[in-house]
């Protein structure tokens, strides 16, 4: 008997010392769901959250007035119903009653306008602004009625306001914490934050008087945990409950294993390395181009992911509302040496692939594969690797090349999938990490914001995609697929399109 609660005391402390701070307390009721991330979190202050890798962990803290389903449809969230006046601008909102958040403030119209003003002061700073920048006036009719005035007609306005930026902040904590949300997050969600130690683990502790019902497990762990094969083994061993972005080698296998679940989904997401469009070689047009002649996209997808994934063939995904089939570039490594040589760069050219590492489907092998198609036309590429959250701090300050990213407009729409990482007003610390500029362009993308004519809004997307790839600001790659590994006794895990992977319903047999 002695014997056996050694090992069951030893196999606790290997499992979870260092990382989860030993055993769960005896104390605790319900499960706990143990889940391993490749990427640790920015900032849980939703103002400042420009990732989708931290989204993903914000989406258990807060709610939004309207959210979306996993096919993309607009559902009440915090709002419970909505109605847009005859002029086009005045929208109303009936709210949820009786909802408190974390702290115990009371949700009502008043914590909508304090959150929404806070988003829209440009003295906050935050670089996601313009997702919600035509709102005109928030006016609170009553507690649990609110009026938001847009400036202009906005035919995207409920898929704005499902971004992750709208989330709902406890007016209380935005006035006790400013800037220090960013660690003392206060939303209305099914997790509260119970501990972050930067480098290692998220808690979450379950939320008792969540509006949709307490969830299941009592706290959600993520690990952080960058390397690829060591999710893997956590996962296979059982001393995870979940995994996220695994390898497609390790995926092949644990297919075969009856103990786990893969859920694999379709996303929004556009994979691409942002080519800055003003340094160096990069400046010339004919240079991008070549780069995107150069590589075999369909040899990343076969070779590297496994299937997971279609080649893109514009700047947006086929999911994403507002997309035009524009043409992907093919290989032609012949017309690729052309464009070189005319640039001036008949010799060649020497440049520097930023990549990260445990954040995307492959990432460091997806950069590897880049370096070696791209020698074959001339250009050398030098691959320097980071943690995710270090090479978005540093991207901001724009001093590379080249950089490997993903895209997912987080509201299922062109205005989000286009705007944020091709307007000029939008340089870095904004999403445009390519530095891109064509006048033509932002004022495409101006106009169809101000839209609602959903057909006239199109074309207007189609006429800047095209815009978009004939210049090759951007090396379009590819739009992957994800997928979620569970142990086969963890149920009702949501996994949005949008790479939004929701705790709330899940359930630990």
């Amino acid at each position: 008997m002695k014997k056996i609660r050694f090992i069951s005391f030893l196999v606790c402390a290997v499992l979870f010392a260092g990382t989860l701070g030993g055993c769960s307390p005896a104390t605790t009721k319900g499960p706990e769901l143990v889940v391993a991330t490749g990427t640790d979190a920015s900032t849980f202050d939703p103002h400042f959250t420009t990732d989708s890798a931290t989204e993903v962990l914000n989406k258990n803290l807060y709610n939004n007035l309207v959210k979306f389903t996993a096919d993309m449809q607009i559902v009440p969230d915090l709002a419970t119903k909505w109605d847009l006046a005859q002029d086009g601008v005045t929208w109303t909102f009936e709210l949820r009653r009786g909802v408190k958040f974390h702290d115990g403030t009371a949700f009502n119209a008043q914590a909508v306008k304090a959150c929404f003003e806070r988003l829209l002061d440009k003295n906050t700073g935050s670089p996601r602004r313009s997702v919600l920048e035509m709102i005109k006036e928030i006016q609170p009719v009553d507690e649990y009625k609110v009026k938001i005035v847009t400036a202009y007609p906005c035919g995207s306005f409920l898929q704005q306001l499902a971004h992750p930026v709208a989330a709902i902040i406890s007016p209380a904590a935005i006035k006790k914490y400013g800037k220090d949300l960013a660690r003392n997050p206060v939303g209305t969600g099914p997790f509260k934050l119970a501990e972050w130690v930067s480098g290692e683990k998220i808690v979450m502790d379950r939320n008792p008087d969540y509006f949709e019902g307490a969830p299941q497990v009592q706290r959600v762990v993520f690990r952080i945990v960058p390397e690829d094969a060591t999710r893997a083994m956590l996962i296979e061993s059982g001393q995870v409950d979940v995994a996220l972005r695994l390898p497609v080698t390790e995926l092949q296998r644990l297919r075969t294993n009856k103990d786990l679940n893969l859920i694999e989904t379709p996303t929004l997401m556009t994979m691409y390395v942002a080519l800055n469009n003003q340094r160096g070689a990069l400046r010339d047009v004919r240079v991008r181009q070549a780069i995107n002649y150069a590589v075999d996209k369909d040899v990343l997808l076969k070779d590297i992911l496994g299937g997971l994934g279609t080649v893109a063939d514009a700047p947006i995904s086929s999911a994403t509302w507002g997309y035009a089939k524009i043409g992907a570039y093919p290989c032609d490594r012949a017309k690729a040496k052309d464009l070189l040589a005319g640039a001036g760069y008949g010799n060649g050219v020497e440049l520097e692939l930023w990549t990260p590492v445990g954040r995307y489907l492959m990432d460091r092998q997806v950069a590897e594969n880049l370096q070696a198609q791209l020698a074959e036309v001339g250009i050398k590429v030098k691959i320097r690797q980071w943690e995710f959250q270090s090479l978005m701090a540093e991207v901001k300050k724009g001093q590379f090349d080249m950089v490997l990213l993903g895209w997912s407009p987080s509201t299922g729409d062109a205005d989000q999938g286009l705007f944020p990482v091709f307007h000029s007003t939008q340089w870095p610390p904004g999403s445009n990490r390519a530095h891109y500029k064509n006048p033509q362009v932002d004022s495409l993308l101006e106009k169809a914001k101000q839209e609602v004519n959903p057909e006239t809004r199109k074309s207007m997307y189609a006429q800047a995609e095209k815009l978009i790839m004939d210049e090759a600001a951007w090396l379009f790659l590819y739009y992957p697929k994800q997928v979620v590994v569970t142990r086969a006794n963890v149920k009702g895990i949501e996994v949005l399109p949008a790479e939004h992977i929701i705790f709330g319903k899940v359930q630990k047999g």
